[in-house]
């Protein structure tokens, strides 16, 4: 029967030991084969819509903000000029009327008759002028021949002279009593629009009693109060805009005068802007919220504040995007305008895409995918 022999137990740690060798000899080789590889792209990052701009040539202007409530320029407070009952009113809140135009009558019967009398005694006294101018005429021919004295003719002319007087008396009497039953009419001394009604037919007006107010709305102005540090860098000419609550749109106006004393209360100015307003669009009371413009650049490329950076230094820049990524782009500030908060600046051009603001972790250099269409 044959013989078995058993290896020995070195030849088996010798053999496990070359093969672990070689194990490791392969996992360092797979290891500096990746460290030689080269290095994976970072990934692009997606932009919405809301992160970016194209950039177009607007104005911006620099304003000096205001508010104030806007009142009509012209106005008036139509009272009553005699007493009396109300007969009638012709006229409502919110009609427009013309100068002239009738509003209201007040009871003027015994002013009429007034007038009847005046009108009688004024047809008297003609015709006792008319009698003493013939009278002066017939004892001026018998004074010239001699047969009166020059005494009696002195009094037919001295009674002349009171009888012409006394007629001019009258007729002044008759203007004043037609004067005083005219003011029983109430009418309009503006074209305007009425907007207070005071008194109803049959009420008992008294004089001087305040009846209607009419107001010009054609043309409206407000006044601002201005810090004293500010006031001097105004001046009348100046444009306005502002807008109104609950009105779309923005107004236009003017400054047309500033008051040189300052409100001993609040130390500021009270500056005047006039708005025309022949559509009508504005109120009478509206308050109005806006600004006067200080400077204007027309011809600049406007970009909202947020996406200028370092905006302060000598060297402002924004980050335009070319190409798939970011590129620092250096501009020029030209105007600064902190109440719609936009910048005027140089150095971009109308067209270009930039970053809209200051994007966390986005650097110039960075790869980005714009959003689809």
């Amino acid at each position: 029967m044959p013989t078995l022999h058993r290896a020995p137990l070195w030849l088996a740690l010798l053999a496990a030991t070359a093969l672990g060798t070689t194990a490791c000899s392969n996992k360092n080789a797979d290891a500096a084969a990746s460290a030689s590889s080269p290095a994976a792209a970072a990934p692009s990052r997606a932009l919405a819509p809301a992160d970016l701009l194209l950039t177009k040539v607007s104005a911006v202007a620099e304003l000096l903000p205001f508010t104030a409530t806007l009142n009509p320029l012209n106005s008036a407070e139509v009272a009553a000029e005699a007493e009396g009952r109300v007969l009638e009113v012709l006229v409502r809140e919110g009609e427009t009327v013309q100068k002239g135009q009738l509003l209201a009558r007040i009871d003027g019967e015994a002013l009429r008759q007034n007038v009847l009398e005046m009108q009688a005694q004024l047809t008297n006294d003609e015709a006792r002028l008319k009698l003493a101018r013939l009278k002066r005429d017939k004892q001026r021919e018998l004074y010239q021949q001699g047969f009166i004295s020059k005494l009696a003719f002195d009094e037919i002319e001295n009674d002349y002279q009171i009888r012409e007087g006394e007629l001019a008396a009258r007729r002044s009497q008759l203007a004043r009593a037609r004067k005083s039953l005219g003011e029983t009419e109430v009418r309009a001394p503006m074209a305007g629009t009425v907007y207070a009604r005071r008194t109803q037919p049959g009420e008992q007006a008294s004089k001087n009693q305040k009846l209607f107010a009419i107001a010009d709305l054609s043309v409206l102005e407000g006044s601002a109060s201005i810090p004293a540090r500010l006031v001097s860098r105004l001046q009348p000419g100046q444009q306005a805009r502002f807008q109104v609550e609950g009105q779309d749109g923005e107004f236009r106006g003017e400054l047309v005068r500033i008051n040189p004393v300052a409100a001993s209360a609040t130390r500021t100015f009270n500056a005047y802007i006039r708005v025309a307003n022949a559509d009508g669009r504005l109120k009478a009371g509206q308050f109005a919220k806006g600004g006067i413009v200080l400077r204007e650049v027309t011809d600049a490329i406007a970009v909202p504040q947020a996406a200028v950076q370092q905006a302060d230094s000598a060297n402002p820049w924004l980050l335009l995007v070319q190409n798939g990524k970011l590129v620092k782009q250096p501009v020029k500030v030209v105007l600064r305008s902190d109440t719609d908060r936009r910048f005027a600046v140089q150095g971009v051009a109308a067209g270009q895409t930039v970053l809209a603001a200051a994007l966390l972790g986005m650097k110039p250099g960075d790869a980005v995918t714009l959003p689809k269409p």
